[in-house]
């Protein structure tokens, strides 16, 4: 029983003193970060630019939001919409929208090469007009008319890459706050690997990068096979401390409509990860061990409460330590990306977090693998 308590301390001190690294030194530089002095560039300044929107099935969503990038407060650039093999009005949509808005382009997907939306983001990027490509999803609308120009700004000299943040829109429940904190954890660890020179992912629905640089990774070529990975395995691929930059500005922010049922977002979710295992091994490692720390410290912390009550004072200012580094990162980090209503809740989110890892970790293990992205 000595030998056992004496493991489960270990275990903890090193499950704390991993988390308290993550948060208190890695994670710490998005809540410090201060935004660079981009100064405002004319129009005659601004290169072109084409934004590329892949849709299968999406008039819909296609209705509500392909006005806002069409409206975009700068000088010249395209909107191209890639149908993929839609069943739907997709097309007539777009086509409709063309009538109004000369800058819009429709390109379909005829011969379907790899699964995904791969097929139709590489015709997309390859019928692009423009070097300057800035990805988003038809589900997806910026904050604001000045998401293209602001985006672009970060987009100079080396800087071939921009990480933008993509929240999804406030709706009440649990799954939505659950949803909302999830992207804002996540944006948390890319962001800050990012600035600290190992930038590892991105999200597709705010994305930008050269399309020179896509061609020299050789596009999806690495990881055709799989449907997913078309924004983090390939900024995984291609992004490094020289050339990929962050934009904080609020102005970039493009907000996305979130599952409305736990079933959806479990789908969506184990689509995102699959392709985990295909990061760099350094990147594996260290996201590992951030997960397994924060299970660990969790797991480790109730037991040992079950077997020794009497230390429940040392327990719980573990705790403490840790949980109030946790949320001054969450503050510095929450007004950074307009999530500040979420504080009030992030010490139980904090918690049931450990269901997400548990619900995950056993889909992925045990799941076959995912063939569709709609």
């Amino acid at each position: 029983m000595a030998v056992l308590t004496l493991l489960l301390w270990c275990g903890l001190l090193l499950s704390t003193i991993t988390q308290l690294w993550f948060w208190g030194v890695c994670f710490r530089k998005v809540a410090n970060y201060s935004r660079p002095n981009l100064p405002a560039q004319a129009d005659e300044e601004l290169p072109p630019a084409s934004i590329i929107i892949c849709a299968r099935n999406e008039e819909d969503n296609l209705r509500r939001n392909l006005p806002l990038f069409l409206q975009q407060d700068y000088p010249t650039y395209e909107v191209i919409v890639v149908d993929d093999n839609s069943t739907d009005k997709t097309a007539e949509v777009v086509l409709e929208f063309q009538k109004k808005f000369s800058t819009l382009r429709l390109l379909t997907v005829r011969n379907k090469t790899s699964p995904g939306k791969k097929a139709a983001l590489s015709l997309g990027i390859k019928q692009a007009s423009f070097e300057r490509l800035f990805l988003s999803d038809t589900d997806c609308r910026p904050v604001s008319r000045q998401w293209l120009r602001v985006m672009s700004r970060s987009l100079t000299g080396s800087t071939g890459i921009v990480l933008g943040y993509g929240p999804y829109l406030k709706r009440d429940g649990w799954l939505n706050r659950f949803i909302r904190f999830e992207a804002f954890y996540t944006a948390i660890q890319y962001l800050s690997f990012a600035l600290a020179g190992h930038p590892y992912m991105g999200v597709g629905r705010n994305l930008a990068y050269h399309r020179s640089i896509f061609w020299q990774a050789k596009g999806f070529e690495r990881h055709a096979h799989l449907t997913s990975g078309d924004d983090d395995l390939l900024v995984n691929q291609m992004a490094h401390a020289g050339n990929t930059t962050i934009n904080l500005f609020p102005e970039t922010r493009i907000y996305s409509d979130p599952a409305t049922s736990w079933r959806g977002y479990y789908n969506q979710k184990r689509r995102h990860l699959s392709v985990g295992s295909h990061y760099r091994w350094q990147h594996q490692f260290a996201l590992g061990a951030l997960a397994l720390s924060h299970f660990a410290f969790y797991a480790l912390t109730i037991l040992l409460l079950i077997l020794l009550p009497d230390w429940w004072h040392i327990l719980t200012l573990n705790y403490l330590v840790r949980i109030g580094v946790v949320l001054q990162v969450y503050q510095g980090a929450g007004k950074h990306l307009g999530e500040q209503d979420l504080l009030p809740l992030l010490p139980l989110l904090d918690v049931l977090y450990l269901v997400y890892y548990l619900v995950f970790a056993l889909s992925l293990l045990t799941g076959s693998r995912i063939r569709k992205w709609k």
